[in-house]
């Protein structure tokens, strides 16, 4: 399974950055869907413990997750059957 934010995302948000679309500081605040979407749990009793959900953070301020080189084997000599001639 793939992840819901990857470093492709990240880099993305840096690169948004130094073009000046927006600031480090303007991530530093939850979108306002986020928001409402907290807000609407308090006190609504099909959610009697609150929000649950992920907690809101400022992707570009995390650090970039080391990239891992996965290695497969293609194939097993095991994986074939000796014939005797």
């Amino acid at each position: 399974m793939q992840k819901l934010f990857d470093a492709s995302v990240v880099k993305t948000l840096k690169d948004a950055i130094k073009r000046g679309k927006f600031t480090l500081e303007d991530l530093d605040q939850p979108p306002p869907g986020w928001t409402e979407c907290v807000n609407n749990t308090k006190g609504n009793p099909a959610f009697p413990q609150g929000y649950q959900g992920v907690e809101y953070k400022n992707l570009a301020r995390v650090e970039e997750p080391k990239l891992i080189e996965e290695k497969v084997q293609l194939t097993d000599p095991k994986d074939f059957q000796k014939y005797d001639f």
